[in-house]
């Protein structure tokens, strides 16, 4: 089903945005985060398990509710992209892009001509109802959103001719690739990083793009939103599913081991009564 790209339009219109990290495939998972209210589910191509089938599934699902659907591709090969874009991608995010060049490559992949070099097959597509929508090649390349990756070091320092490549919509810093490229894997509170991410910054604002980006330390979903970035996106499904489940599982064992310990008599009392009773007989 084609639809206007609520996702694109909240950010033009400067509204905050967020997004839920899906990574495990599962249709019931996007159907759920649709409906919750998530402005973005971010189908998880690079480090999530899903097939291009298992992908579309998830899309039909998540049109239970209002939630764009953003594919993160595995890379910035145009053929994935335009397969992804033709089964009903309503914004793609692509990672660790390094340079202007790349960039333009990947809006040109996205894009129908004369703007780009998109491959023509609109009448059959899911994208377009499968002809349903028979104005959709006039309208796809105006209502995708297209937002690049900066995750590292080099890549921060072409940030802004990145971001400045027409058809790029959204740039969103990696924080955790970004500290990993500087040797810093796995600290991305680190002062070193915290400086990268600010000349990234700078630059992106500077080319007059919206910022994305994940929390860290220092830095929560409500901080980065005030700080100015259009988009942000914590959890995933993974780390939600798993925190929910070992959330239920202590608060069993610990009440559990709380009514072993009421009904537990003191070994010292029950001795001291057997005591008593031999000396009264």
């Amino acid at each position: 089903m084609f639809r206007e790209n609520a996702l694109k339009a909240k950010i033009a219109a400067g509204e905050p945005t967020l997004g839920v990290w899906l990574q495990m495939s599962e249709p019931s998972i996007a159907e759920i985060a649709s409906l919750v209210g998530y402005d973005c589910l971010i189908l998880d191509n690079e480090h999530g398990f899903a097939s291009l089938d298992t992908t579309v599934h998830m899309m039909r699902a998540a049109q239970a509710g209002n939630a764009t659907c953003m594919v993160r591709c595995p890379g910035s090969d145009g053929d994935y992209m335009k397969r992804v874009l033709d089964a009903g991608a309503e914004a793609l995010m692509i990672p660790m892009v390094e340079s202007a060049a790349e960039a333009k490559a990947i809006v040109d992949a996205c894009r129908y001509p004369p703007q780009g070099r998109r491959g023509y097959s609109a009448p059959t597509v899911r994208a377009s109802g499968y002809g349903a929508a028979p104005d959709y090649a006039d309208r796809a390349n105006d209502n995708l959103l297209i937002c690049v990756q900066i995750e590292s070091d080099n890549a921060v320092a072409q940030a802004g001719a990145i971001a400045a490549v027409d058809g790029v919509d959204l740039v969103f810093i990696g924080v955790a690739d970004l500290s990993g490229s500087i040797g810093l894997l796995g600290q991305p509170g680190d002062p070193k990083v915290t400086r990268q991410i600010e000349k990234a910054e700078r630059a992106i604002r500077k080319a007059g793009k919206p910022l994305g980006t994940i929390p860290r330390p220092g830095h929560s979903l409500t901080d980065l939103v005030a700080e100015g970035y259009s988009f942000v996106a914590g959890l995933a499904d993974a780390y939600l599913l798993r925190a929910g489940m070992q959330a239920d599982v202590d608060a069993f064992r610990s009440s559990i081991n709380q009514a072993d310990k009421s009904t537990t008599k003191p070994a010292g009392k029950s001795a001291a009564k057997k005591t008593r009773k031999i000396k009264s007989k």
